[in-house]
């Protein structure tokens, strides 16, 4: 017990309050009478964070140095899911990502990004001091690219840049050589014509081609696919500086923009909490953010250092992207608002990260003078 003496209030307190700043926005913005209603989304944002709360609860007080055994066989599961989704995955917004469970639509792409971390961090760790080495850089390019694969095949663009954003993050902890980073990057860039022509001429990318075409001029299609993005940006200009407040918000409250409670919730809040409060959840964020970069500085060992590099690259690079999708400097790619846009499995998932974290905090110590 003298090791709880370690736990982050912070790390439990900080995602508790966002997920209940949620429920209240989606209170705010719901079309039921109730908030109770049962199958309401204020009601089943709650169930979900109660299940996430009870996954963060039992993977800290789970040693995390355990995981490190079964990262392979979590990872190769949740390949094998995610390829049946191509068969049986249930369809919506023009994309086959979920899996119908009644209660929770499972979209396996979210726990895939933690099963990422996983194996990725126990990649690098059992190569430590040899990182140096092309070849395993490219060898863990390839746990990679499978499940990019697989999900650009439902499609879904944004799930498989947070896979790369995770590599990259653990790739960079690890040590891995910025001239061998550059090196891909030159690769990747000067593949990009290829791509955007490959996009083009295979059906089931053309969903994905028109949001990237859409991103660069809403304007062409304003009734139709560039209509989010530009009401996205007319719902966080309408906040103004101080908000319309809760339940007022012309934009919001009329319905004027979709999907509202899942890739736009930015834009919501925005409206109804104006610039100051945004500044506020920026502030909440950054903190945040800190606190997981804290516990990859603090971790006594590599596994642990670089499982929390994977999960501050997987939850930093979701917060910048939609943000910069609400207020059109990204393209729109379906990527969750951490802890606040409504779904299921983002937030149990990223929950357990939060669990996985403490973990590390409350262990360090005997990694670090050998009693672990």
């Amino acid at each position: 017990m003298k090791h709880w003496r370690n736990f982050d209030f912070q790390l439990i307190g900080i995602p508790t309050g966002l997920v209940a700043f949620s429920i209240f926005v989606l209170f705010a913005i719901s079309r039921w009478p109730i908030a109770g209603v049962p199958h309401s989304t204020p009601y089943r944002q709650g169930l979900y964070a109660l299940m996430g709360l009870a996954a963060m609860f039992l993977l800290t007080n789970f040693d995390y140095r355990l995981l490190r055994s079964v990262a392979v066989s979590v990872y190769f599961m949740i390949l094998g899911v995610l390829a049946v989704i191509l068969v049986i995955g249930h369809s919506a917004y023009g994309a086959q990502r979920w899996i119908n469970l009644g209660v929770l639509p499972l979209q396996p792409s979210e726990p895939a990004k933690l099963a990422l971390v996983l194996v990725l961090a126990k990649f690098f760790a059992d190569r430590e001091g040899r990182l140096a080495q092309p070849s395993i850089v490219l060898r863990s390019l390839l746990f990679v690219a499978v499940p990019v694969g697989l999900v650009l095949m439902q499609p879904d663009l944004g799930t498989s840049a947070v896979f790369v954003a995770i590599w990259l993050g653990i790739a960079l902890m690890a040590g891995v050589r910025l001239s061998h980073l550059a090196a891909l990057g030159v690769i990747l860039l000067a593949a990009l014509p290829g791509i955007w022509i490959m996009l083009g001429h295979l059906k089931r990318f053309h969903y994905t081609q028109q949001r990237l075409l859409i991103f660069m001029n809403p304007q062409q299609d304003p009734l139709g696919a560039g209509y989010n993005v530009i009401h996205s940006q007319i719902t966080v200009g309408s906040g103004g500086f101080l908000g319309q407040w809760f339940r007022i918000g012309t934009q919001s409250q009329l319905g004027l923009l979709r999907v509202e409670d899942k890739d736009f919730i930015f834009s919501v809040i925005a409206e109804q909490v104006g610039f100051i409060g945004v500044l506020i959840l920026f502030a909440v964020f950054v903190t945040l953010l800190m606190r997981i970069a804290r516990v990859s500085f603090m971790a006594g060992d590599t596994y642990g250092r670089l499982l929390a590099s994977g999960i501050l690259g997987m939850l930093m690079f979701q917060i910048f992207v939609n943000i910069g999708m609400n207020i059109g400097l990204m393209p729109v790619t379906g990527i969750p608002l951490p802890l606040i846009s409504y779904g299921g499995s983002s937030l149990i998932t990223t929950l357990a990260s939060f669990g996985i974290l403490q973990s590390i905090l409350l262990r360090h110590q005997r990694l670090v003078f050998g009693t672990g």
